[in-house]
């Protein structure tokens, strides 16, 4: 690449400037023309254990997932360790196991199909005692064992206050809708950090006709106001509360508003509150999976990792004790 120049005497500073300018553009055009871009290789990537699993008091199902990790440039993906085992162990005794026969595959038509996992179907609710759980996994001779102890939480100490019909919303045109209003009080533990994950679920009235799937429950409510203490998170779909590990921050007259309908088409169904207490490494999972999604897009956006804790891997073993409220 070639730039025509006629080099004479300058006859000002900035002409100067201008001649400075134009013999850097040639000198770059010459580095550029004999190859100053060097190539470098993208570093290989190490394959890890990758585990996700959940679990709570009064579960009836519980799903996880053993995957081993893949790079960004392998296009295969991770991949599922059917081989792999579960158990979910409290001091000696087995609350439950997961093996190759409890492998599922994800459901080709379902907008939420995320890849195969287990499914261990329990015999009874689980039940968790006060101290510490275990998840087990043996994914050899791929992974070495691995073992990941949290806290069962505390049950949430939860007071409510429900307001049907609190409100109308006139969105003019003639056209009006009603709000439910819900108020929530919970606890501020001295000396601890209290995070809450809060769902105010609404579930349709089921038709009632023979092999009609049940509806199931969604989550529909919204902080009425804006609120330091409480906002949407992506990690876990809820309304996640904090009191920041501040003791003098209240935890109470949490508003929440939900849909209730209009004249023309009520809401017909059932509603509850549930809430529910994360251990600290869950809540901070969740914290950095909503940094990681609000990084996305944004190009001044400092680059946020998923924050887990599965030693030596990815993902998390998620423990949380929760109160179901009928409204």
């Amino acid at each position: 690449m070639a730039l025509p120049l006629l080099i004479s005497r300058p006859r000002s500073r900035s002409a100067f400037v201008a001649l400075a300018v134009s013999l850097g553009m040639l000198s770059s055009c010459e580095k550029l023309q004999n190859g100053v871009v060097s190539e470098i290789e993208f570093p290989e990537h190490e394959p890890r254990l990758a585990v996700n699993m959940f679990v709570s008091p009064g579960d009836s199902v519980l799903y996880a997932t053993v995957y081993q990790s893949a790079g960004i440039t392998d296009s295969t993906g991770s991949v599922p360790l059917k081989h792999a085992t579960v158990a979910l162990m409290q001091g000696s005794t087995m609350l439950a196991q997961g093996d190759s026969t409890h492998w599922a595959d994800p459901d080709p038509w379902s907008p939420w199909s995320a890849g195969s996992l287990m499914k261990i179907a329990l015999d009874q609710p689980l039940e968790l005692l006060p101290g510490a759980i275990a998840l087990v996994v043996d994914a050899s001779p791929t992974f070495a064992p691995m073992v990941v102890t949290e806290d069962v939480p505390e049950a949430p100490v939860v007071e409510h206050l429900f307001e049907a019909y609190a409100d109308t919303v006139d969105e003019g045109w003639g056209f009006e809708y009603y709000i439910h209003r819900l108020t929530v009080d919970l606890d501020n533990r001295p000396g601890v950090r209290d995070d809450y994950m809060v769902f105010v679920e609404f579930k349709p009235e089921e038709s009632g006709e023979p092999g009609e799937p049940d509806p199931g429950w969604f989550n529909v409510a919204d902080p009425a106001f804006p609120d330091p203490r409480m906002e949407f998170n992506s990690g876990c779909s809820c309304l996640l509360a904090t009191d920041n590990g501040e003791d003098n921050v209240s935890m109470a007259n949490l508003v929440l508003e939900a849909w209730a309908g209009d004249s023309e088409f009520p809401t017909e169904g059932s509603y509850r509150l549930r809430v529910e207490r994360p251990t600290a490494s869950l809540a901070n999972h969740f914290n950095s999976v909503e940094a990681y999604y609000s990084a996305l897009g944004n190009p001044f956006a400092e680059p946020a990792s998923i924050q887990g804790n599965i030693p030596e891997g990815f993902g998390i073993f998620g423990v949380t004790n929760e109160v179901v409220i009928p409204l």
